[in-house]
């Protein structure tokens, strides 16, 4: 998947893509996060740095909009806050609308979930366990000290922060070292309006997934946390929600759950999760579970991955993974995913299933 005008940026990743349906057509706008040299070298070495927002009429292929921010991105780095918890690089987890998904509105505001990190530096023993740190040689890492944030946009392209509760500006913190499973990092939020519940008064509930690495295992455990709003901007934490087959010897997912994507599919009652799992060897692959709560999840497929990393292409020869949907009028679904190159370069890609059967892909860009 390319997208024009995006140079100097070296590595991209979680695409976050909406289809919008208008009277002459469709618009499509994605958001994603890229990393260019500008991005202090002691960053932990992912696709977060800063995030971008490109347009497409066919959701293949893409050209950038163009920001204020350095390189022209849509969300920069926070530059004016020293005390701020996204000073040294950002990554994105999701973008909303006032509205429903496929409509759009001129006066709809946009609503992103995202994290960052500051430069403090951790040992790494603390932050992944002293067996891992150990044998990936890391004695310290720099900026995985993640927290969630959310901004807010008239037009999906220019952002303002929206003050969290926490001193730093975050709207959601780390648990308590020692005790909660999400004490070290929160990060790659997903926001699912859940709707109306009935033992809430019939007031509207959203429901945050997010990433946390649960170090009071050896090895540390990739973990889904989550938390539900009101309002969709102040959470409450419930706890762990999911960890695919961690600790199962061999399983695709036997190290954790690392992203996620959740919705109601077609005319599927239950929830649907595409989520990226970490195999004991650092295998990333794509699975599959459902829910008929969005609480309680069952992995699918037999345990199985529905997407794996492909050797003889080389931009995804490393890993796959960061999975986001989009569904087609022709009954099929559209999976947009990060593919990992054997240096660590990151790229975006594309991958189409029928709705009724998300264990075939098709890889189609």
């Amino acid at each position: 998947l390319t997208v024009e005008g995006l140079e100097g940026v070296t590595s991209m990743g979680t695409p976050v893509v909406h289809r919008y349906i208008r009277d002459d057509g469709e618009e499509w706008a994605m958001w994603f996060s890229g990393r260019d040299p500008g991005i202090d070298p002691k960053v932990v070495k992912l696709s977060t740095g800063r995030l971008y927002k490109a347009s497409s009429k066919d959701g293949l292929s893409w050209t950038r909009d163009e920001g204020v921010g350095e390189l022209g991105c849509s969300f920069d780095l926070n530059k004016d806050e020293w005390w701020g918890f996204d000073t040294a690089h950002i990554g994105l987890g999701d973008v909303r609308l006032g509205q429903p998904d496929k409509v759009m509105t001129m006066g709809g505001v946009y609503t992103m979930y995202y994290f960052g990190g500051t430069f403090a530096e951790q040992p790494a023993a603390d932050l992944l366990g002293e067996v891992y740190s150990k044998e990936a040689g890391e004695s310290s890492v720099t900026g995985m000290d993640w927290r969630i944030g959310v901004a807010l946009s008239q037009d999906g392209l220019n952002w303002s922060r929206l003050e969290g509760e926490h001193p730093t500006g975050a709207a959601l913190d780390h648990g308590k070292p020692g005790d909660d499973f999400d004490a070290r990092f929160l990060g790659w939020p997903l926001v699912v309006n859940h709707g109306t519940d009935d033992n809430r008064d019939g007031k509207s509930v959203y429901r945050l997934y997010y990433s946390a690495l649960d170090t009071r295992n050896e090895p540390p455990r990739y973990t889904l946390g989550l938390a539900t709003s009101e309002d969709s901007f102040k959470w409450t934490k419930l706890g762990v929600c999911f960890a695919g087959q961690a600790g199962t010897p061999k399983a695709f997912d036997e190290s954790g759950v690392k992203r996620c994507f959740v919705r109601k599919l077609g005319a599927d009652k239950e929830y649907t999760m595409i989520y990226e799992g970490k195999s004991a060897a650092g295998e990333h692959a794509i699975g599959l579970a459902t829910s008929p709560d969005g609480i309680s999840w069952t992995v699918g497929n037999g345990g199985k991955p529905v997407l794996e990393a492909e050797t003889s292409a080389e931009e995804e020869a490393k890993a796959v993974g960061s999975p986001y949907l989009v569904e087609m009028d022709d009954g099929t679904v559209r999976m947009y995913y990060v593919g990992t190159a054997k240096d660590g370069t990151c790229s975006l890609r594309v991958a189409q299933a029928a709705v009724g059967d998300l264990t075939k892909w098709t890889k189609i860009a």
